[in-house]
Order: C-alpha cells, then structure tokens, then sequence
C-alpha cells in the first residue's frame, strides 16, 4: 500500500479507537483485500455513531482533522470528508440497520503494517452494486471471481433483493446473478478441460 495512504489510513483509525468509534474500511481498500488489486487514491471508512449522535460524532471528526477535502462539494450530513496529509479520508456516517451491520461483521485484516477491520466480502458487493458504476461491477466480477465458495449467497441475494426492490432498481439483482452466472460457466470449462488434459496425460 502507498506510504501516504498507510499513514493517513493509520491516523484515521488511532482517532476512531481512542474515540471508541467502531468502523469499517470499504471501497478501493477493501476492494484490494477481497477483489483484483486496483489503485485507490483515498480512504473510506464506515462509522457507526454512538447513540445516533451525529452532530457530536462530525465535530469530534473535524476537529481531530480541521482540514476539509472537497470544499465546494455539496454538503451531505452522513459524509465528513476531510485530507489527511495529501490522502482524502471519508468518513461516512453509518444508518441503523443495514449500515451497522457493516460494522458488526466486518473481518480483521493485516494491511501492510496494521490491523484494521474490513468490510466483509459481500457487504462490498451489495455496496458496489447499490452505487452501480461501470467500474463497481468490474470490482463485483473480480470478487466474485477471487472469493468464489467462499461467500454467503443466501446473504447476498437476500439483501441484493431487498435493495433492487426498495430502490425499485431490479437491474441490481439481474446484472449480479448475471456475473455470477457467467463465472460459474467459465469455472465448470476450466473444471471440464483440466479433467480432459488430466486424462490425456494417463
């Protein structure tokens, strides 16, 4: 991981533990962890807000870091971006319900020289697939493709239906079963050659 991007990373997370904040790491960094390593210029970190106490938690976030990234941005209550060094940190303010539970099962990773806790695998899909981007299903591909019998698909589709029907946004739920549809036929002819190489070398 860049040097300035660990150090930011490092401070971002001494502040929420001494302030006893609990967080989880999303977007490019976790997407390294889970997905095909890509380049990310920033930090995301999911924060869960003691006692839905907003106010509180945003002033305790700008006063540890006074210097504001994205300053004609228009103002989002549940987003405190702010530049540590050169990295820009985003500090989003987690919902009760879904976004909680970001937090509650994310997995504890070594990264570079830390510990920090990372949303688990299908939270940064159901996310990527919510903010659907070209470039979040590319990320969705390659996690699904890196994590293959390793995630929960009962937990997927379930929380995958309940956004593309709450969004009113059904393509979620059809591009994901789509991706994961086409793995699964690459997966069974890399299965079917291997098998067929095997028996040509008996």
């Amino acid at each position: 991981m860049d040097e300035q991007l660990e150090n930011a990373l490092r401070e971002a997370i001494a502040f929420l533990n001494a302030q006893g904040y609990r967080y989880a790491v999303v977007g490019g960094i976790a997407n390294q962890i889970w997905g095909e390593a890509r380049f990310t210029y920033d930090v995301d970190l999911k924060v869960q807000v003691p006692a839905m106490d907003y106010p509180t938690v945003r002033a305790a976030i700008r006063s540890a870091f006074p210097e504001p990234a994205r300053p004609h941005a228009p103002p989002n209550p549940l987003i405190v971006a702010v530049k540590i060094g050169q990295v820009i940190v985003d500090f989003l303010l987690a919902l009760p319900g879904y976004e909680e539970q970001i937090i509650t099962r994310a997995v504890r990773c070594d990264l570079g020289r830390l510990q920090v806790w990372i949303c688990a695998p299908e939270d940064l899909i159901i996310q990527k697939a919510i903010a659907g981007r070209a470039k979040d299903w590319q990320d969705i591909e390659g996690i699904l493709i890196e994590q293959r019998g390793r995630l929960d698909l009962a937990y997927l589709e379930d929380w995958l239906t309940q956004f593309a029907e709450l969004l009113d946004q059904p393509e979620i739920l059809t591009q994901y079963r789509v991706l994961q549809a086409r793995i699964a036929a690459v997966s069974r002819g890399n299965n079917h050659q291997e098998e067929t190489d095997e028996t040509a070398n008996l």
